[in-house]
């Protein structure tokens, strides 16, 4: 299995983050956009991995308030995201979840944490276009878990699947919001992997 941990958007922050892109289209930005069911904000990246390792993930013991704010590229990997608020407890939290990873012996991706959301690849941004003027929605939600994602491929993209969080583990059935998960994505790979972290932020 292929998998990552991160944070899954309420429904509020992905319409927000939908209007977003559509803004960003009506500006002339070109992409190959994530779908919105697979928009997500990744904690640690671990790649090929034979086990569930939802067993492992921290809880949230405080929940805390994620706040959408700027966009950014990352130029060297393609890549156009929109970032969060800075907050410390969401550097926190990442910080926790690789230490139990590490602890559990699981390998992930040790690249700083840079908290994004990535919107989409190969993004192509005429010269006449100032990202930082596209207005940000208003948006954020309460983070009061941590989730487990599996990516598989499908067709010409890959669909991220929720397997698992730190409050419900390995074994709970996935709800409706999961299921939608399953539907296929626009992006080859919008995990984090490889990403440089070299980016450009627009606020």
């Amino acid at each position: 299995m292929r998998l990552f941990v991160g944070l899954r958007p309420s429904e509020e922050f992905r319409g927000a983050l939908s209007v977003l892109r559509s803004q960003l289209q009506s500006a002339g930005v070109a992409a190959r956009f994530l779908d919105p069911s697979n928009l997500h904000l990744t904690l640690a990246f671990i790649g090929e991995w034979p086990e569930n390792v939802s067993a492992v993930l921290p809880p949230v013991e405080r929940p805390f308030t994620l706040t959408l704010s700027g966009i950014g590229l990352f130029p060297e990997a393609k890549v156009i995201w929109a970032g969060v608020q800075k907050s410390s407890a969401l550097d926190h939290q990442a910080q926790l979840v690789r230490e139990k990873l590490t602890a559990a012996n699981i390998p992930f991706d040790p690249k700083p944490f840079v908290p994004h959301i990535t919107l989409g690849r190969k993004p192509v941004v005429p010269e006449t276009v100032d990202l930082s003027g596209i207005m940000i929605p208003p948006a954020a939600m309460t983070v009061k878990d941590v989730f487990l994602y599996r990516s598989d491929r499908v067709g010409n993209g890959m669909v991220y699947s929720v397997i698992g969080s730190s409050s419900e583990k390995e074994g709970t059935a996935l709800r409706s919001f999961d299921i939608q998960g399953m539907q296929q994505g626009t992006l080859e790979d919008s995990s984090g992997t490889g990403e440089s972290k070299r980016g450009v932020a627009f606020t």
